[in-house]
C-alpha cells in the first residue's frame, strides 16, 4: 500500500489561524502608520495653504500706500462668515486691491486684472482687525485652515488637522509722522509717484 500524501484538517486549521494572526498584526502596524502619515500630510497641506495666504497679504501690505483721499483709505467690512479688506498699493502704478473671504475661499481682486483664488484648502476663518498699541495702530490677522469642514463625517483624529495662524502687521497706511515737515515730504513723494 502507498502512503497517503496531503494535509490533515488540523494542519490546515492551524496554518489558517497563523496566517490570520500574522495578517492582523501586520494590518494593525501598517494602518496606524498610514493613518498618521495621512493625518500629517493633511495638516501640512493646511499649514502650507495658511502660509501662502498670509504671505500674499504681507506682500501686498508692503506695497500699500498712504491714502491721499477717502476713496483710497483702507476699509474692512466683515460679517460672521465673510470679510472684505480693500486698500491701495503701488506696484508700478496705483491700484486698489481687495481680499474677499466668503464660503471658505479667499480671493484677491485687483483693478484691471483677473481675480485670483489664493486659498487652496478650505479656510474656516479669515479675520483682519485694526488694533491699537499705545498710539500705534496695527492690523491683527487670524487665519484658520481646515480642509475637512464636515463635522459629521470626521473621525476623532482628523479634528486635529486644522491649522491656526495669526500675525501682527504694521502697514504703511497707518504710519504716523514725527513732525509736519516729514508728513509734507512723504505726501509730496507719494503724489510724485515715489515711495514713502
Amino acid at each position: 500500500m502507498r502512503p497517503r500524501t496531503g494535509f490533515t484538517l488540523i494542519e490546515i486549521v492551524v496554518v489558517a489561524l497563523m496566517v490570520t494572526l500574522v495578517s492582523g498584526i501586520l494590518y494593525k502596524l501598517f494602518s496606524g502608520t498610514f493613518s498618521n502619515f495621512f493625518k500629517s500630510q493633511t495638516k501640512l497641506t493646511n499649514l502650507r495653504a495658511a502660509s501662502i495666504l498670509l504671505e500674499h497679504l504681507k506682500h501686498d501690505l508692503r506695497l500699500a500706500t498712504i491714502p491721499t483721499s477717502d476713496a483710497t483709505k483702507p476699509k474692512i467690512a466683515s460679517t460672521s462668515n465673510s470679510l472684505t479688506f480693500r486698500f491701495q498699493i503701488q506696484d508700478g502704478s496705483r491700484k486698489m486691491v481687495t481680499y474677499d473671504f466668503k464660503d471658505g475661499v479667499v480671493q484677491r481682486l485687483e483693478e484691471g486684472k483677473t481675480n485670483r483664488l489664493i486659498s487652496q484648502a478650505k479656510v474656516s476663518q479669515f479675520s483682519i482687525s485694526e488694533q491699537m498699541l499705545g498710539t500705534t495702530k496695527y492690523l491683527k490677522v487670524e487665519i484658520e485652515v481646515d480642509d475637512d469642514l464636515d463635522e459629521e463625517k470626521r473621525s476623532a483624529s482628523s479634528k486635529g488637522n486644522k491649522v491656526r495662524m495669526s500675525a501682527v502687521l504694521f502697514p504703511r497706511f497707518f504710519q504716523t509722522f514725527a513732525d509736519k515737515e516729514e508728513e509734507y515730504w512723504a505726501k509730496a513723494r507719494q503724489l510724485a509717484g515715489g515711495s514713502s
